[in-house]
């Protein structure tokens, strides 16, 4: 467990949060980061805070609080909160950010992507004077992720759709279906995301503390609209891979079809010849086979320069 706490001057790193004092400049907040080993004493944790006197009652459906992977803002007692964001790893797997607010404290499970470097100068920018200034900038760093993720997924969108228009494959459909499965959960989390962040503003405004989150749910709500304009391009695409498809087929059967009038003369001159009469032209001819041949080669030449007058060899 580590506690920190945020100043003018930046962060720095405290041994407990009884010990707040610190050299050249008045505390703001605290912030405790807990390994996932330490996470069980959560609970404990939070009774302490002197801002959470009264709790224990509160603090008695943590754990299954805790095991819920929705994500969710939530007032626990009127002085402290629960949000859970959610945010994409170094294998762009989404995981789950909880953060434990109260006036003077924020409480979260320390992850790879949390930056002490990067909180220590949103501190000493004068960004940072409650949690909730925390939390929103926490929020906009999501945000920017999920931004890199829905351009990850327009560049995958655009390759599979450079290949359709070269070779359309049975696998590009697959490959279209994930992408839209990644686009609707993309959708889901931008639009909790954006509840979260209308409730933060509304706590903020109860709190009379500086409504500072409108900013961050226009920025939601943008995000929102992008995902929905790719949402609508991946099915657009997936129209695109069915026409290329369908255009195959066509081709497919033009060529068939080519062939099939093609060879039907020659099947007719095969059947005149094959019927068992006794008086046949060229029956007992020695140059009956070709002539056959010649008339064979003849009706092929004339029926191919017809299809390419016709322009349906092109």
């Amino acid at each position: 467990m580590e506690h920190y706490v945020i100043s003018i001057n930046g962060i720095d790193k405290i041994d407990s949060l009884t010990d707040k004092l610190i050299e050249g400049g008045l505390p703001r907040f605290t912030l405790s980061l807990f390994n996932s080993a330490e996470w069980s004493n959560l609970a404990e944790h939070l009774a302490r805070l002197p801002d959470t006197d009264d709790i224990n009652h509160t603090l008695d459906g943590l754990p299954s609080l805790l095991q819920c992977t929705d994500y969710r803002f939530e007032r626990l007692n009127p002085s402290l909160f629960l949000v859970r964001y959610s945010d994409f790893d170094s294998n762009n797997k989404e995981e789950d950010i909880q953060l434990f607010l109260t006036r003077h404290n924020i409480t979260m499970l320390k992850n790879d992507w949390i930056d002490i470097e990067r909180i220590a100068d949103w501190a000493r920018r004068d960004l940072l004077r409650t949690p909730s200034d925390l939390a929103q900038l926490l929020g906009m760093t999501i945000l920017d992720h999920h931004q890199e993720q829905l351009e990850m997924l327009e560049e995958e969108m655009n390759q599979i759709e450079e290949d359709i228009m070269e070779n359309p494959h049975r696998r590009q459909r697959s490959q279209i279906i994930q992408l839209h499965k990644k686009i609707l959960g993309f959708k889901k989390s931008l639009n909790a995301h954006g509840t979260i962040f209308r409730r933060l503003s509304a706590m903020d405004r109860y709190d009379n503390g500086t409504p500072s989150w409108q900013d961050l749910v226009a920025e939601t709500q943008q995000k929102l609209e992008n995902a929905r304009q790719t949402h609508e391009l991946i099915e657009v695409l997936l129209e695109t891979y069915q026409q290329a498809n369908d255009n195959r087929a066509n081709d497919i059967m033009k060529v068939l079809t080519l062939l099939a009038t093609i060879l039907l003369p020659i099947n007719l001159l095969t059947s005149f010849f094959g019927m068992n009469f006794q008086h046949m032209p060229l029956a007992h001819s020695t140059y009956a086979l070709p002539v056959f041949y010649l008339i064979s080669v003849m009706i092929i030449g004339a029926v191919l320069i017809l299809f390419w007058k016709k322009h349906w060899l092109r």
